[in-house]
């Protein structure tokens, strides 16, 4: 495996699992400033780490189970272990984002040809 299907399916997986265990550690500071690096990258870093991926996985023409089922994983670890939380909303926002990203590379390389 090339480092660029690596980065292309671990992503977002690492985004979440760093920046997660990262505040968990308050290694950010107080929990207040911990608490707003997280929710930064809540609403910032993770759902670009995913259109990231989709792009990636569209213009390299890899496979789309692998780097949905890894980051699915990351995902569950997440949320369900570490934050404890059923924010499976988050989950669905994350995942179309990975798809719209995916479908409008798709189409611009299918148009282009």
């Amino acid at each position: 495996m090339n480092l660029n299907k690596m980065a292309a399916y671990f992503l977002p997986a690492f985004a979440m699992l760093a920046i997660t265990g990262l505040t968990m550690f308050q290694a950010f500071g107080t929990e207040k400033e911990n608490l707003s690096i997280f929710t930064l990258a809540l609403i910032i870093v993770f759902p670009i780490s995913f259109i990231i991926q989709g792009v990636s996985c569209a213009i390299h023409q890899y496979r789309i189970l692998p780097a949905i089922g890894i980051s699915l994983i990351a995902f569950i670890i997440v949320f369900f272990v570490i934050v404890t939380g059923d924010n499976m909303m988050y989950g669905v926002y994350y995942f179309a984002l990975f798809f719209a990203g995916y479908a409008i590379t798709y189409m611009l390389r299918r148009a282009k040809k």
